[in-house]
């Protein structure tokens, strides 16, 4: 019995795989009995049952096709994309539509309805009143065409006629549209460009293809993004007398801060300027006594370089203090900078300053900070220590290194003396005249006059560096602005982290006194005198509570409790929180981020070039060859190479950009 089309295609199904040509099918009236006599029974047997088999047969046959067209996509499936570009086929659609911006509205929508549609299109007429425009296959008969003109009263462009119908061949659609033009993709990525600075063309030939469907060269999008770039942060010539207007607008929303610009007066061209907000000298006073000095190259059409002076807060984070942007790094431009910052520091405490040994820096230092210890950053040290020892071998050369750098980190004279007389003999020559020009109260710690508080590398100058690595693209106003904004959100962020935090110590810091704690809970402890306990480790040392001092020297050397020390103050019942310097107390680090740095609007900006007296950029010569985007490696800097996690070889390549066949190896 066959209750419904399922069945029948169940049944003819069957008929099909067994062969047969002829089936009788028996119809009877619904109203009727099953298999009763009152119903009507026509076989398929004669001419009128094979009339209607026929016909069953035909309508399941063209069932079957339909699933087997659907089954057979099923071996290639593509996920269905959606491009960005698909609301463009709605921005031409009849006759009397209207465009309130008038022919550049109308010209930016048919570029784009034309780039989605893929057809490439000429101008008949195109002037600021009328346009016409036809299928550049025109010749070959495509009928394509819309012509419109502006309302003389509303200035409204309407489209006057319209024949949407293409009939070009399918070898005329375009990929490579000719309306992508620089300008075009350069608005197209506005946004995109504002939020961030460094989009790479590279990113742009993905995205346009990835997103819009288009094939452009790196020429136009280079060139989209330079010209993205100007419309979102301006001109980079204009720029430079922009700084007036903003030193002006700092000044005003944040009283006390120091802001200073110098320009040549008989050229206007622009020289140095000078930055230092009153939050960052107020928290200052709150930080270790300090500062982390270097100077970075610009990176935009006019170069430059940025000077900055960095601290270290109670929680190992970077605090930024000041900095300046002048047209070169000369010893005249860190006179120059030292003796703004002289200015802004209180007197009284003494600064040690960290530097990687820049000429400018040691000159500044020492005419204008003569009491002030300088310790030069110990990684350039040994970078420069590699490189006066190139020639030798790698195994042997490291040796050396590393016998420096525990020179540099031993706690007294003698120790000090044992280990340079070894490097000396091992080193020889070479060794001998390196260690000749560095003096060694400004690297080794057994005779550096200042408290280090455990730092021997000017790691937060480098950290400030790459902190800006996007801002050094952008034109000056903008890097100036940017940089405060980043010190704005910084401390606002990190004052409001503080506010939950309930116990004394910074988080950082308290963490290491936990490590010192379970490292010695298992030590014995022995008192000598009131202050003064043996530490029962492997090897033993004294600890004097008094005079925080530990005979390992990493109490001293650091200014913070060691292990020893952390054991020996639990045992002796005394309270850990008064052995711990101030600087890394919550209270104190509260305090340092308590005042804010507050906005700058733009609202009420003068329009550039409307001053007579306009700054003008510094003068930069061009350097011949492309411009160099990374920073100039130190002499015997290490460079780590690269291993490739698909074919494990180590050279310029990683798993992305592997090339290497794997079958031919196997």
């Amino acid at each position: 019995m066959l209750r419904n089309d399922d069945d029948l295609d169940v049944m003819f199904e069957l008929v099909s795989s067994s062969g047969l040509n002829r089936v009788k099918v028996s119809v009877f009236d619904a109203g009727s009995t099953s298999g009763g006599g009152g119903g009507s029974n026509s076989g398929c047997g004669g001419a009128g049952g094979d009339q209607q088999l026929a016909i069953l047969r035909k309508d399941w046959k063209m069932d079957v096709d339909k699933q087997e067209l659907e089954w057979v996509p099923s071996f290639c499936m593509h996920k269905e994309t959606v491009l960005l570009s698909a609301g463009w086929s709605a921005l031409i659609r009849e006759v009397m539509q209207k465009f309130a911006g008038g022919v550049v509205e109308f010209r930016n929508a048919l570029a784009k309805y034309a780039m989605h549609c893929g057809f490439e299109y000429d101008f008949v007429k195109n002037d600021q009143e009328r346009v016409t425009a036809v299928c550049r296959e025109k010749k070959s008969g495509c009928p394509w065409i819309v012509h419109g003109r502006v309302d003389k009263l509303s200035r409204f462009f309407y489209i006057r006629e319209l024949n949407n119908v293409h009939n070009c061949d399918a070898s005329a659609l375009k990929v490579k549209h000719s309306r992508a033009s620089s300008s075009f993709i350069g608005k197209l990525i506005l946004e995109e460009v504002r939020s961030r600075p460094q989009k790479r063309p590279v990113d742009v030939l993905d995205d346009m293809k990835r997103l819009y469907g288009l094939s452009i060269s790196y020429k136009r999008a280079w060139t989209g993004v330079e010209k993205s770039k100007a419309d979102v942060f301006g001109d980079y010539s204009t720029s430079f007398d922009e700084l007036r207007w903003w030193v002006e607008a700092a000044r005003c929303s944040n009283p006390d801060s120091v802001f200073d610009i110098e320009f040549d007066p008989q050229t206007k061209r622009f020289v140095r300027m000078f930055v230092a907000f009153r939050a960052s000298i107020y928290g200052f006073n709150h930080c270790r006594p300090m500062l982390f000095l270097d100077g970075t190259f610009l990176k935009a059409r006019h170069k430059g370089c940025l000077l900055a002076a960095s601290a270290k807060d109670g929680n190992k984070g970077l605090f930024p203090i000041c900095f300046a942007i002048v047209d070169a790094e000369t010893n005249v431009s860190w006179s120059w900078f030292l003796g703004k910052l002289r200015d802004i520091l209180s007197n009284e405490r003494d600064i040690v300053f960290f530097s990687d040994r820049n000429d400018g820096i040691c000159s500044g230092i020492a005419n204008i900070f003569p009491r002030s210890p300088h310790s030069y950053c110990l990684y350039h040290l040994k970078m420069n220590l590699r490189h006066a020892l190139s020639g030798l071998k790698g195994g042997f050369k490291e040796h050396l290194v590393s016998l420096f750098s525990m020179c540099a980190h031993a706690p007294n004279e003698k120790m000090f003396d044992d280990l340079i007389a070894d490097l000396k003999s091992q080193g020889k020559g070479r060794v001998i005249t390196f260690l000749s020009r560095l003096p060694k109260e400004h690297w080794a710690c057994a005779f550096f006059p200042g408290k280090r508080y455990g730092e021997m590398c000017s790691n937060m100058a480098e950290c400030f560096n790459n902190w800006i690595q996007e801002e050094r693209h952008l034109p000056v106003t903008q890097l100036v602005d940017r940089i405060r904004v980043k010190m704005m959100e910084n401390i606002a962020i990190r004052s409001q982290v503080a506010a939950k935090w309930n116990f004394f110590i910074c988080p950082n810091m308290n963490k290491e006194l936990e490590n010192s704690f379970h490292v010695s809970k298992s030590w014995n402890v022995k008192r000598s005198t009131t202050d003064v306990f043996e530490v029962l480790s492997d090897p033993s040392v004294m600890v004097n509570l008094s005079n925080q001092t530990c005979s390992c020297f990493d109490w001293q050397f650091r200014c913070f409790p060691c292990c020893h020390a952390v054991c020996a103050i639990y045992n002796s019942g005394k309270d850990l929180q008064n052995y711990v310097d101030p600087y890394y107390m919550v209270e104190t680090y509260r305090e340092m981020y308590l005042l804010p740095i507050y906005p700058i609007p733009t609202l009420g900006k003068p329009a550039p070039g409307g001053n007579e007296d306009t700054i003008l950029p510094p003068l930069s010569r061009k350097p011949s060859g492309r411009p160099r985007k990374k920073r100039l490696r130190s002499n015997g800097e290490k460079i780590r190479p690269i291993q490739c996690g698909r074919c494990g070889k180590v050279g310029r390549h990683n798993r992305k950009t592997c090339k290497e066949d794997l079958r031919a190896a196997d």
